[in-house]
């Protein structure tokens, strides 16, 4: 048996680990795997019992910032410099390094802070990078590598900027949402829907990338469109299919793309021999790219329609596979949804008062249906990189769209 394996045994065996002797060692290496949260329905936000909380809890993001503010004070908070991959089992005096800073940032309990020999990776330390992983919104797997280090380096002051900017966000929104609403949230790529405080449904989302990014907006859903066809946006067209198109004559073809003559009603399709790239969204004889409803339609089987003039929309996708990716900033801007058929069901149920099921029938062809919102749900896109969870675990994301820096140095710059 292997030292790593060896030492998890030993571990899960052991009273403060608090699991049973009698389990096999498979059994016993798979419960130190995380568990897959990516998506729940939940009828209660009340908090789980303590013991299945790793990381400190807050009661508000200003208590995170007196939090920081004596961890800042304390002068204990150390830089940790470039060094190996370490994980559990392995033996290295950044162990005790690593041991020391997710003690001060609240990820490992106390009575795991001395137990000895410091230097050595153990299950405990391993399930508090596993919490600080998940709640800094990178990949979980419990090993102190490059992008663990950076997140660790962070210093305290920055993080209390970072909170104090996202005070105020979270402010502007408690001002303005009502009972029920949608929220993104853009560095988190997820979206939730929310009763009275409680989160409803939960999902992963994809957003804009940084050179087309997704807008902050508050606005409101009120209309589902089922088995949607697109019309190519002209900046979509010009950026990324007429060049793919002009290398290669059977791109259109291979892509299900129509080109369509203006914005005629019905659509006039422009056959084959009168295409032209110079025609291509102006002139006298405009014409326009269009992917008709079905299976392979960019938009999916569902879309959001927000009551907006920014384009910007919520939608399914015909590669579900993107969400299996830790960083989804992939799209033009709109935001693709993980589960779109599910959130359809929530809002249907509580602005219709309908059975979900209606919506079944109409899944059973191509042809597009247009399901309005008798009573149109709130959307609030939001670009939070501090936060609360349901269990009053601070999380962070990634500053994606540089929003938080920009932001700060407006806030420097009005106090000279």
């Amino acid at each position: 048996m292997s030292l790593k394996r060896l030492l998890l045994l030993l571990c899960l065996l052991s009273a403060p680990c608090g699991v049973a002797a009698d389990r096999g060692e498979e059994q016993l290496l798979a419960v130190a795997k995380p568990l897959d949260n990516d998506f729940y329905l939940t009828e209660s936000s009340s908090t789980p019992p303590e013991t299945n909380i790793q990381s400190k809890q807050f009661a508000a993001l200003t208590d995170a910032v007196g939090f920081y503010e004596a961890i800042e004070r304390s002068g204990q908070w150390e830089f940790i410099p470039d060094g190996p991959l370490l994980g559990l089992g392995d033996a290295h005096e950044q162990v005790i390094q690593l041991r020391d800073q997710l003690y001060l940032l609240g990820d490992l309990k106390e009575e795991a802070l001395f137990i000895e020999p410091r230097e050595l990776f153990d299950l405990a330390l391993h399930e508090a990078l596993l919490a600080f992983q998940n709640r800094h919104g990178i990949k979980a797997d419990g090993i102190l590598g490059p992008q663990t280090r950076r997140l660790l380096n962070i210093p305290p002051r920055q993080r209390i900027n970072q909170l104090l900017i996202n005070i105020n966000r979270q402010q502007q929104l408690t001002a303005i949402a009502g009972d029920h609403y949608v929220q993104v949230n853009i560095p988190e790529y997820r979206l939730r829907l929310y009763e009275q405080g409680r989160v409803l449904v939960e999902m992963k989302t994809i957003i804009g990338r940084r050179s087309r990014q997704t807008p902050v907006f508050s606005s409101t859903v009120k209309t589902l469109v089922v088995n949607p066809s697109w019309s190519v946006p002209k900046s979509i067209a010009y950026k990324d299919i007429l060049p793919r198109w002009k290398k290669d004559k059977t791109y259109l073809a291979r892509n299900n793309l129509l080109v369509l003559s203006g914005w005629q009603t019905p659509r006039v399709i422009v056959p084959n021999e009168q295409i032209s790239q110079e025609k291509m969204y102006r002139g006298k004889e405009y014409q326009r790219l269009w992917q008709p409803p079905g299976a392979a339609n960019t938009l999916g089987r569902i879309k959001f329609q927000v009551g907006t003039n920014n384009s910007i929309y919520l939608h399914d996708t015909k590669k579900p596979s993107l969400f299996e990716l830790d960083k989804r900033a992939l799209s033009s801007g709109c935001i693709r949804l993980e589960k779109p058929r599910v959130l359809a069901d929530a809002l249907i149920q509580f602005s219709n008062q309908s059975d979900p099921q209606v919506l079944d029938p109409l899944f059973e062809d191509v042809a597009t249906h247009k399901i309005r919102l008798e009573n149109p749900i709130e959307l609030h896109v939001t670009y939070w990189t501090a936060w609360l969870d349901e269990d009053r675990i601070l999380n962070f994301a990634e500053d994606l769209y540089h929003h938080d820096l920009v932001e700060l140095a407006q806030r420097d710059s009005s106090h000279f």
